[in-house]
């Protein structure tokens, strides 16, 4: 069984395939800049550009507004991308305390991800996209070392009491507890085995991704999908009905996904060199991608923003019938 790492890595790339990636729009078909690479090439770009220069580094101000942006769809795919692509560093790392402090590598890499995605969410507001893959990394570092000086200490007592934990919340004891047995002492592979699975689905459950992926397995079992794994479309948001007269649009569709950053700043009462500088400070209220020398603003984002609601419009049978969504 793959660890968390390659798990991620083999997600993103089921989904992107061998598709052009854009991470100024999301959609390469709809994006002014003309090239776009794969993604084991856009991943390469991606993570000697976290390397060398995250904070100066435009790719990254835009990985960073993409994951923003699929967050407020519902989405996490980009949140996905932007692990993946600072996995290099944490799995290097994680492999020299594995080795130094005799600690199970899985538990400290499942550990850094779960930290990770934590400081992912802290920083929404208040931090520059330029600041956030350092502080991700940062974080990650640091409970790798907490960890393994835990563990280590762990053992070395004469006593240990291994079940007992009453401090642990109902919602960390999955995780925690599946983490009190090392995998590599185990020598029932079957054992070990649902271990491993019953780990990942902690943390998927951490995630809040465990109804889709039991979905997916649903899916599997009944013969309704392949072996294949697509991206599933949201039934809940579900825009076209192609095979029927029946049709559903939101009225976002009627206008462009993204627009400039001037007629963003206009719609916003405020000067684009006013939003410039929100950007750079971390303050502007909505995700901005870079594209080139400009940015990109969603015009879904912007309507949320302005607490402009998102119709839904049901056409049959030639009439209009329109539903009032929450912003």
């Amino acid at each position: 069984m793959a660890d968390i790492f390659g798990q991620i890595e083999r997600e993103v790339r089921k989904t992107f395939a061998n598709e052009p990636v854009c991470v100024h729009v999301g959609d390469y078909q709809e994006c002014d800049i003309r090239r776009h690479p794969t993604y084991p090439k856009f991943r390469s770009e991606a993570i000697r550009s976290g390397l060398q220069s995250a904070p100066s580094s435009r790719l990254w101000e835009s990985l960073i507004a993409m994951g923003r942006l699929s967050d407020l769809d519902g989405d996490h795919i980009w949140r996905l991308v932007i692990l993946d692509c600072i996995a290099p560093s944490l799995r290097s790392l994680s492999a020299r305390i594995s080795h130094d402090f005799r600690v199970e590598c899985e538990e400290i890499r499942s550990a850094m991800v779960t930290t990770a995605l934590e400081v992912w969410a802290d920083t929404a507001m208040g931090v520059p996209p330029r600041h956030v893959r350092d502080r991700m990394v940062k974080a990650a570092f640091e409970v790798a070392f907490r960890c393994a000086r835990a563990t280590s200490s762990e053992h070395s007592t004469d006593e240990p009491e291994m079940f007992d934990h009453p401090e642990v919340s109902a919602q960390e004891s999955p995780l925690k507890q599946s983490s009190i047995i090392h995998v590599s002492n185990i020598r029932n592979a079957d054992v070990a085995e649902q271990l491993r699975g019953e780990r990942a689905g902690a943390l998927l459950q951490q995630w809040g991704c465990f109804d889709a992926v039991r979905g997916f397995h649903d899916d599997l079992r009944s013969g309704r999908r392949s072996g294949s794994v697509s991206q599933a479309m949201k039934t809940s948001q579900l825009r076209y009905l192609i095979s029927n007269p029946d049709l559903y649009y939101y009225t976002s569709d009627l206008y462009p996904r993204y627009i400039g950053l001037p007629e963003a700043a206009s719609v916003m009462g405020v000067t684009e060199s006013a939003a410039r500088r929100l950007i750079k400070d971390g303050q502007f209220p909505l995700p901005a991608a870079r594209a080139g020398r400009s940015y990109k603003v969603s015009v879904r984002a912007l309507m949320h923003f302005k607490d402009i609601p998102d119709a839904i419009v049901h056409v049959e049978n030639g009439a209009l019938h329109a539903r009032r969504e929450a912003p």
